[in-house]
């Protein structure tokens, strides 16, 4: 399993290649919620240590977002990713780098995992429980079926 800023640090770095810039943080946070998806999805198992805890605007890791308000965001070594990992969170970057951060948001919002921590908070309310894994395996299933064509109710 890789170290959550070793993930963050890979996709910040993707995003440097592509576009010259460090990557917005409600994207990351984002882009690291579907990352841990999809390795759920391929291989059942989680891709990275961190939990989400269930904010407002989507799902969120405040080690993450600590490194962001360091000033010197990931310029540590976090421990390097395996190829495999490391094409598994291509795959995310590439699949999603187009869509905008708050797009991205609204689409965590449709997530099983994100709406059951969310249950019985009002929309504004900050919100710090944690996203299970077993809600979030339910979101990679459901994610699977998606892309296999399977119309869900």
């Amino acid at each position: 399993m890789a170290n959550t800023l070793s993930v963050a640090k890979y996709l910040n770095d993707c995003n440097l290649n592509k576009h010259g810039y460090a990557m917005d943080q409600m994207e990351m946070h984002k882009l690291m919620y579907f990352s841990q998806r999809e390795s759920l999805m391929i291989t059942d198992s989680p891709l990275f240590d961190g939990e989400f805890e269930a904010w407002k605007y989507g799902p969120v890791l405040t080690e993450v977002r600590k490194e962001y308000l360091t000033g010197h965001m990931f310029g540590s070594d976090y421990g390097a990713l395996t190829e495999k990992e490391k094409e598994l969170v291509s795959s995310v970057f590439h699949r999603y780098e187009s869509v905008s951060p708050w797009d991205l948001s609204s689409l965590s919002h449709e997530e099983y995992s994100w709406k059951q921590a969310r249950a019985g908070l009002e929309p504004n309310d900050p919100g710090k429980k944690k996203l299970s894994l077993s809600a979030m395996r339910v979101d990679a299933k459901r994610e699977l079926l998606r892309r296999k064509g399977v119309v869900l109710a």
